[in-house]
């Protein structure tokens, strides 16, 4: 339901806030906004661009709150600047920030374990924010950063982080076929067969498409169906061989020792023949690709100056 902004009561805010939105052609714009008011229920700015009445924006102030999405209400202009005001929504925000954008997991895209403690939650979105921020000229990222805010809005709220968790156990697959019965677990022999499975996986994928070759964590763990924690040791004994490489993103890769190893060995390990035998699903579209779908995509950043002040 509309409300009406001007029955509010207002009070008077300098605060800064990073908007984001999507403009008419489909691509991602972003501004560092001046606070003129703020209610209970919405957000005056100043602005240079005009916004169209109904335009869904996502807004942070400087200081982290408000944050989430919000609606454009009105839009005038006064000389150089636009007046806008901006009505939060909290139900697009719970709902979009809840289930992410796309599907995307909100663990994977922050690098981190679902068990992370909310100390690491705020240190690496602080971390991030800065890196993502429109406003960073080498590496500023406004899709990034909007959904940088997206995954923080729900796994900083205990409760949004339960629902979550919930759902996204509820979504993922189960573990293949070519998995069960084999011993990932504790134990000298669990830890061999971590290493099999994990050469067998990316052999398969090297194989399949030898120039995007690339394995997300989160495919290791859905495909294997045991917890990234598992990896460590896993992952840091095959990278020291380097039979793989692992990007700072947690994309896997078989190197050409890597298939030296597997077409050696395949004979006389019989998990890793039975893993290259398996029927492997149909490999997803790689990290790399999906980075490069999103570079495509013309992102306008407008510049933050003293037009703000």
């Amino acid at each position: 339901m509309q409300v009406n902004l001007r029955r509010e009561k207002r009070t008077a805010s300098k605060k800064a806030y990073s908007i984001t939105w999507e403009n008419e052609a489909g691509l991602t714009e972003s501004y560092e906004a001046a606070g003129i008011d703020i209610s209970n229920r919405g957000v005056g700015i100043r602005c240079p661009r005009e916004l169209r009445t109904g335009t869904s924006v996502y807004i942070q102030a400087v200081d982290g709150h408000p944050h989430g999405y919000a609606v454009v209400r009105n839009c005038i202009r006064q000389g150089e600047y636009f007046r806008i005001g901006l009505e939060l929504d909290k139900e697009a925000t719970d709902s979009a920030s809840a289930f992410g954008d796309g599907g995307i997991d909100h663990y994977e895209f922050l690098q981190i374990s679902p068990n992370a403690e909310l100390e690491t939650i705020h240190r690496i979105y602080k971390y991030l924010a800065s890196r993502y921020h429109p406003d960073n000229p080498q590496t500023g990222d406004a899709e990034k950063f909007l959904r940088l805010n997206q995954a923080f809005d729900v796994l900083s709220n205990p409760e949004k982080r339960r629902d979550y968790d919930l759902s996204l156990r509820a979504n993922q697959s189960s573990p293949m076929p070519a998995f069960d019965g084999v011993d990932f677990m504790d134990g000298i022999d669990g830890e061999l067969n971590r290493r099999l499975a994990l050469l067998a996986l990316l052999y398969r994928r090297r194989r399949a498409n030898v120039y995007s070759a690339k394995v997300t964590l989160v495919e290791v763990e859905s495909l294997m169906g045991f917890p990234r924690e598992y990896l460590d040791f896993t992952t840091w004994y095959l990278q020291t061989k380097k039979y793989i490489t692992r990007e700072d993103n947690s994309d896997f890769e078989l190197t050409a020792l890597g298939v030296d190893f597997v077409e050696s060995n395949h004979s006389k390990l019989p998990v890793l023949q039975k893993l290259l035998n398996a029927a492997f699903p149909s490999p997803a579209p790689p990290a790399e690709a999906r980075a490069e779908t999103w570079e495509r995509e013309e992102v306008h950043i407008l510049p933050a100056g003293s037009e703000t002040a």
